[in-house]
């Protein structure tokens, strides 16, 4: 779990939440507050909708996510060829 977020770590967040629709880090509650501000305004500044929360406990963890993400045609394509492997394994 990490104690403090930099700048970098909020980039690279960013970046996940935006290949794959969500994204989550643990780090210390005293922390989720500036960490969620900061993904709502880099996704403000893109014009994205992004829904943002975080839990207590071991380990503390803040979420997230874009509400109306969803696969290109050609990721749902390798989904679906991924998922056929793997049912014939």
């Amino acid at each position: 779990m990490y104690r403090r977020f930099e700048d970098a770590d909020v980039a690279g967040d960013y970046l996940h939440l935006l290949r794959r629709g969500s994204v989550m880090r643990r780090l210390a509650l005293s922390e989720h507050s500036a960490w969620r501000r900061a993904i709502r305004s880099r996704a403000r500044s893109d014009e994205l909708a992004v829904r943002t929360w975080s839990r207590g406990g071991k380990p503390a963890t803040v979420w997230a996510v874009l509400p109306a993400w969803s696969l290109t045609p050609a990721e749902r394509e390798l989904l679906v060829q991924r998922l056929a492997w793997l049912r014939e394994a």
